[in-house]
Parts: C-alpha cells; structure tokens; sequence
C-alpha cells in the first residue's frame, strides 16, 4: 500500500508540475510522469497476446472478356406444402421409399390409432397417395380424444378438397 501512496504522490506532484510549470518544466513533468507510469506499468508484468490479422476474404472478379451471367429463372412453384428436408436427398428417397413399402402392410402393426393417422398423414402429404386417405379415415375414426379425432377428420377433408376430389 505504502508504495501505492508513493506513487500517487509522486503522480500527484507531476501533474502539479504540468499545470504550475512553465514550457520547459513541462518536459520534465512529462518525463516525470513517463517514469512514474514506467514504474507501474513494470510492476505488473502481462504478456500481450499476438493475435494474427484476419485473412481479407477473396473476391472473384469477373473476366472482362465474358458477358455477365443472365439472371437465373425463378423456380416454379407448386401449392403443396413443403416436404421435410433431409440433408442428404438420398435419404428422402430411402424414406419415401419405406413409407410407400409399409402402406399395405400398416394395419398388421400394433399402435394406437393416433400414431397410425400420423403415419397415413405423412404418407398422404409425402406420396400423395389417394388410396391412404380410406385407412386414415378410420384410423381418425378411432382416437379416442375428441379433439384431435376432429381435427385428424378436418385435415382429411382440406387434404381431399386441396387435391380437387372435392364432389359437388
């Protein structure tokens, strides 16, 4: 602590110096302060850290020689729903594969009626597989909860009304 009160003093009288002094008295305060500062600065010894300079990143000019590139036409767009991405496109066709493979054979698992009307859903919204609506319809026939029984039954209807099967 006492060298603290030291230094203060010391800092203290040089600013005095600064402010009191003439021209060539401020050179001195100057180099008073510069020790002093010197003096606290080397009592505390921190490495600076060497932190390379970002690499700039790289532009790629065009040749002056070709025609710039025409706008690329925008994709067509459909009215279904988006299908969920995969990452690998393979393995959407892998899945889609097994939902088109377990269609037939869904009723000989044993699951509740709101797991098989999810499955019959994603095959219909994946497929567009018209012969699923029949299963879901009865598999949405058998959930229990009124709720979800209703609207498994309006998801069947906008589907089939989205699809133009719609009877008048």
């Amino acid at each position: 602590m006492e060298q603290n009160d030291i230094a203060q003093d010391e800092l203290q009288q040089a600013i005095n110096n600064i402010t009191n002094a003439n021209a060539e008295s401020n050179n001195a305060a100057l180099d008073a302060i510069a020790e002093i500062e010197g003096n606290v600065a080397g009592s505390v010894d921190l490495p600076m850290p060497d932190f390379p300079a970002p690499a700039a990143p790289e532009v790629e000019m065009p040749k002056t020689d070709e025609a710039p590139a025409a706008p690329a036409a925008p994709e067509a767009t459909t009215a279904q729903p988006e299908k969920a991405s995969y990452g690998d496109p393979d393995l959407g066709k892998v899945r889609s594969k097994a939902l088109k493979d377990i269609r037939p054979i869904l009723e000989k698992v044993d699951m509740s009626a709101e797991k098989r009307f999810i499955i019959y859903k994603d095959i219909i919204d994946t497929l567009d597989d018209k012969a699923s609506f029949e299963p879901a319809y009865e598999a949405a026939g058998q959930i229990t909860n009124e709720k979800e029984r209703a609207e498994a039954l309006l998801y069947i209807i906008e589907k089939i009304d989205e699809m133009g099967l719609k009877k008048d």
